[in-house]
């Protein structure tokens, strides 16, 4: 009797281990209604390339993205998941804080959300901000994913959206393309005093630890900025793309996904290397259940000498040119005059 279990085990375990598999949901909103005081931006980009790495991914875009529509596909992906199964949840969009009812529960007093197509930028008489899909929302989704692949399984959440910007920074006129806003949604009803103080914590990050238990999986939530930063696309052969997608898919183009912890550090190391989000001091931000640490980025210091060196070259050499053209326009000159008065 003992032997037949052991043996039922040891098929069990086997049958949960073949049939283990990558499951991909993407969701991507890079055109939102004209009214929704959304700019354009090239999610549809980022959803192509998770398709060359994963063929086989689940997707939704623009209207189909739905704050209902992306809640049923997560729960189905819940309802679809195997023990076992690496599970990757990706959403390039706009993303926003938004003012929380129990702002005592969050460290920056808001909560961060992911915008659906169907989510306005701005509080009005005809949207509360119901649409918004807040991290808490987005987090019990996550958790039972966890729970449904076990501990066998991993869930990974790739966000590629900005949380918010500040309140205090310069108005939305940039003509670089991000994902996000300056506003905190609602805060236009609240007192002055409230708001004063939701700047006083703007800054604030949750660095509590993620849950974890013996019946959940590991876990990775990847944002392509912290929550107080702005989301820039990165362009590449004249295509706009989401920073994070583009370095998380070139990661796993290279290495897949044997090792996470190396696929971490290499998104990491691929965001601190690109110089337009280095000019805005953009990183991503990684929770995770598994061990990795952000690797340190050295400083990339300019030879100013070197650099100095080489615009003296370049101005010397472009004096020389106009010298040369002078000397002939003025040889010119002299000749004709002369010429002319014989």
């Amino acid at each position: 009797m003992k032997r037949t279990y052991l043996l039922f085990l040891f098929a069990a375990v086997i049958h949960c281990l073949l049939s283990a598999d990558i499951k991909v949901l993407s969701i991507g909103i890079g055109n939102y209604p004209e009214n929704s005081g959304w700019q354009k931006i090239n999610s549809h980009n980022d959803v192509e390339l998770i398709k060359s790495n994963f063929p086989g991914a689940i997707t939704i875009e623009d209207c189909r993205a739905t704050y209902t529509n992306i809640s049923r596909q997560l729960h189905l992906l819940v309802a679809n998941a195997n023990a076992g199964d690496t599970v990757i949840v990706h959403f390039s969009g706009h993303g926003q804080q938004i003012v929380t009812k129990f702002s005592g529960i969050e460290a920056d007093g808001v909560d961060e959300a992911l915008v659906p197509y169907d989510a306005a930028k701005r509080k009005s008489k005809a949207y509360d901000g119901s649409n918004h899909y807040t991290d808490d929302e987005f987090g019990e989704d996550i958790t039972a994913l966890r729970k449904k692949v076990g501990k066998a399984g991993l869930v990974i959440a790739v966000i590629d959206a900005c949380h918010s910007d500040s309140m205090d920074k310069d108005a939305d006129d940039c003509k670089e393309i991000y994902r996000g806003t300056n506003e905190i949604f609602g805060a236009e009803s609240l007192p002055q005093e409230s708001i004063e103080e939701l700047k006083k914590k703007y800054h604030l990050h949750d660095n509590s630890p993620i849950e974890n238990s013996d019946d959940m999986s590991n876990v990775i939530f990847i944002s392509a900025c912290r929550s107080d930063q702005r989301n820039y696309e990165i362009v590449k052969d004249g295509m706009g793309y989401g920073s994070l997608t583009y370095f998380f898919n070139l990661a796993v183009s290279e290495k897949g996904l044997k090792d996470i912890p190396d696929l971490l550090t290499d998104i990491y190391r691929g965001m601190s290397s690109e110089k337009s989000l280095k000019f805005h001091g953009q990183l991503p931000a990684v929770r995770t259940t598994i061990a990795w640490k952000e690797p340190e980025i050295k400083p990339v210091i300019i030879n100013s000498l070197q650099e100095s060196s080489k615009s003296n070259c370049d101005f010397t050499l472009l004096s020389s040119i106009i010298s040369i053209v002078l000397l002939i326009i003025i040889a010119a000159i002299i000749a004709i005059w002369k010429k002319n008065r014989r």
